[in-house]
């Protein structure tokens, strides 16, 4: 799956919880492993303080993503 396929695309939790939508992802050089992605928060969704890049999207550490339809499901 190219990475434009997921840029968009509503990001949630295990739970069903809604964090926002997909604007990038960042990939570790080193390893190939998802670092974190930047997601376009949809108001307070995961509890406590969240840690923003420079252009005010959240940054959303995860061990895996996984597509299902028109979202992503973050661990």
């Amino acid at each position: 799956m190219f990475s434009k396929e997921l840029i968009g695309k509503e990001v949630e939790t295990i739970t069903g919880r809604s964090v926002g939508k997909l604007e990038d992802i960042v990939i570790d050089t080193d390893d190939g492993s998802i670092k974190y992605l930047l997601v376009s928060a949809a108001g307070n969704v995961i509890g406590g303080p969240h840690k923003l890049d420079e252009k005010g999207r959240m940054v959303v550490e995860t061990d895996r993503i996984r597509v299902d339809g028109d979202r992503l499901v973050i661990n």
